[in-house]
């Protein structure tokens, strides 16, 4: 039974990975774009909004981009660790590279300490960042939201707060990956703060959460067996996948829209409705899968395409404003 579960758990990377590509899959490096697109939107705002004595600072900007970075693949390994320790992720026949966690613990290729060690070390990293970051910076907002973003980050399936297991989840998510870093990355190259910025945050918001939502799916029993209620194991996976993505999926629109004919975004960001086909995609799967966990890879991966192309869009539509 182990040897076989082990194979399950090595089809989704190399046969007999290496050390540096057993720490790229622990990080779960790809999904690391997650954290860097709300930074990068952050700080080409400026550019749109203009806000007073704005001089666009790349250190600022590469110190904010670590410190984001750093935190999601604590967060990343924090989950590991803990799912592992709670039943979550064990032994888990509709694991895939997009949920499931990595698989190393259930494979016996890594121990749970290197997650833990792992999660601290990356989680204290951007810690002492954000702390650096808030002493060049006026007022405590970028300390205030560092410390929710470590909070949020560490307690998603850490006690006490075990946010994922709690309906939380998603919320947290939203803030430490949507609205918290994008107005974080604004605040330190402005030292300003404004609503627009709110604003212009939440297509991206609603993009981090719908993908969550949709990698959640496959693992409703799962997660149900380890008593995770996230909101997809409350909804049930047929509600989930439809009522609950076909919503997320006009808000990302909606909240894009309300933010453009507010002048929080450029209206040049309107271009991203061309990701249309995308949206039709993962809402079609998701509708019409949602019990075949296979069959959802595609809007899997579609939606992580979704998030990317809509936070590019955003941001290189901000620099833009700099010809105008």
């Amino acid at each position: 039974m182990g040897k076989a579960v082990k194979q399950t758990e090595l089809q989704h990377g190399d046969q007999t990975p290496g050390g540096f590509a057993l720490f790229l899959r622990a990080l779960r490096a790809p999904f690391l774009v997650a954290s860097a697109i709300p930074v990068l939107i952050g700080a080409t705002l400026p550019f749109w909004l203009r806000p007073n004595g704005f001089s666009f600072d790349c250190i600022l900007f590469l110190k904010t981009l670590v410190a984001m970075i750093a935190l999601h693949a604590g967060a990343n390994m924090a989950n590991d660790y803990f799912d592992a320790r709670s039943g979550a992720d064990r032994d888990s026949a509709t694991r895939s590279p997009f949920n499931g966690g990595s698989g190393l613990i259930q494979a016996g290729l890594l121990p749970e300490r290197f997650f833990l060690r792992g999660s601290l070390i990356a989680l204290g990293l951007g810690a002492a960042i954000g702390i650096h970051l808030s002493l060049v910076t006026p007022g405590w907002l970028v300390f205030g939201l560092g410390l929710v973003g470590v909070l949020a980050a560490y307690g998603y399936t850490a006690p006490p707060l075990r946010l994922g297991y709690c309906g939380l989840g998603e919320l947290a998510i939203a803030l430490s990956f949507g609205v918290l870093p994008v107005v974080g990355a604004y605040f330190v190259q402005t030292g300003t703060m404004s609503w627009h910025v709110v604003v212009a945050s939440l297509p991206i918001t609603f993009a981090i959460v719908l993908v969550l939502w949709v990698n959640e799916i496959p693992d409703v029993d799962s997660d149900s067996r380890a008593n995770k209620r996230t909101l997809v194991v409350m909804l049930g996976a047929r509600a989930a996948a439809r009522g609950g993505v076909l919503t997320l999926a006009i808000l990302i629109f909606v909240s894009l829209f309300a933010a453009v004919f507010t002048g929080c975004l450029i209206p040049l960001t309107l271009v991203a409705i061309l990701a249309f086909g995308l949206v039709r995609t993962v809402v079609a799967d998701c509708w019409n899968n949602y019990d075949d966990p296979k069959s959802l890879l595609e809007a899997q991966r579609t939606v992580i395409r979704l998030h990317a192309v809509l936070g590019v869009v955003i941001a290189a539509s901000a620099l833009i404003a700099i010809t105008s």
